[in-house]
């Protein structure tokens, strides 16, 4: 977690906290966050001028986070107590950064690979069309051991009209598998395949997707849905 954090999903057994998630990953799958007894899908969306505003756990590592605040994030105030800083205009031609981190454990599977990817969208329905971000090429992982993985996109979004949508971004991203040395880095990547229009700010929501190969369970752990400040 950073100073500069608006909103984020982290990693728990609470309510909207990022659950774990096992099973066959041959479709698609969205993150999830728990849901009292159930889990509904992690979508991330920028701050509104609308939502009604309760409690919030703060974000900060560093703050005890049984005490709750009424602030988005961090975003350079104090742990999790600041006012909602943002509106719907506040991301108007201004740039912003999303994250997600996290890691999966596989098992010893004949050409098993995984791929996580960034959507522009706000179901966990998987649509190729809206991904703005990914780890890249179908990674290899056919071996028993863990996979660690990491996206950055750079977004820039502004109010107009379009068929192809108003969100430029770029991503890097990396891929790793321990305890065998392999590991895949992509590096500024520009994105250019989204074809969702993004005419207002309402539509700036994001799902994070993992897609395996073959099918064998696979457990999934997301660390962090971050959105930032750059």
């Amino acid at each position: 977690m950073n100073a500069n954090t608006i909103l984020a999903f982290r990693a728990g057994t609470e309510r909207n906290q990022l659950a774990d998630q096992t099973g066959d990953f041959t479709t698609a799958t969205a993150a999830v966050i728990n849901a009292g007894s159930t889990t509904a899908v992690a979508v991330l969306r920028v701050p509104l001028q609308t939502p009604i505003l309760g409690a919030f756990n703060p974000l900060s590592p560093n703050a005890n986070s049984a005490v709750l605040g009424s602030g988005y994030g961090r975003a350079y105030g104090r742990y999790g107590k600041q006012a909602p800083f943002f509106n719907s205009d506040a991301f108007d031609g201004i740039p912003f950064r999303v994250r997600v981190s996290g890691k999966a454990a596989t098992a010893t599977v004949a050409l098993q690979t995984l791929l996580i990817e960034l959507s522009l969208q706000a179901t966990g329905t998987y649509a190729a069309g809206t991904v703005i971000a990914s780890t890249g090429a179908p990674f290899a992982c056919a071996v028993t051991g863990g996979v660690y993985f990491s996206i950055v996109a750079e977004c820039l979004w502004t109010i107009g009209t379009g068929s192809n949508g108003n969100l430029a971004s770029r991503h890097s991203a990396t891929i790793a598998k321990l305890p065998t040395p392999a590991r895949q880095v992509v590096s500024d990547v520009i994105q250019t395949n989204v074809t969702m229009p993004c005419l207002t700010a309402s539509a700036l929501n994001f799902v994070v997707f993992a897609t395996a190969a073959q099918v064998n369970t696979c457990t999934l752990h997301y660390d962090e849905f971050a959105l930032e400040l750059i």
